[in-house]
């Protein structure tokens, strides 16, 4: 298992951006979550992503577990600076 935490940096969040991240992380094979200690979220579900609400300045970890799951956690911190 593999974890990276992440500071969210966007000023808003809503279905497109959690749509970007399904995508994202579909391309790993492994079991990709967020968390912010209350509740996590499953990066490959559109669901479990809006149901984070991510709001700027807070902190969140990014779980991975699986064949790929250093690759996952580095590659799902990345791109979510980039939003």
């Amino acid at each position: 298992m593999e974890k990276i935490s992440f500071v969210y940096n966007k000023d808003s969040y809503n279905a497109y951006d959690a749509q970007r991240i399904v995508f994202e992380a579909s391309k790993y094979k492994s079991e990709i979550s967020f968390t912010d200690g209350n509740k996590s979220g499953n990066a490959k579900s559109i669901i479990g992503l809006l149901s984070m609400k991510f709001l700027k300045g807070d902190t969140y970890i990014i779980v991975a577990e699986g064949p790929d799951a250093k690759k996952a956690v580095t590659g799902m911190s990345e791109f979510i600076a980039k939003l």
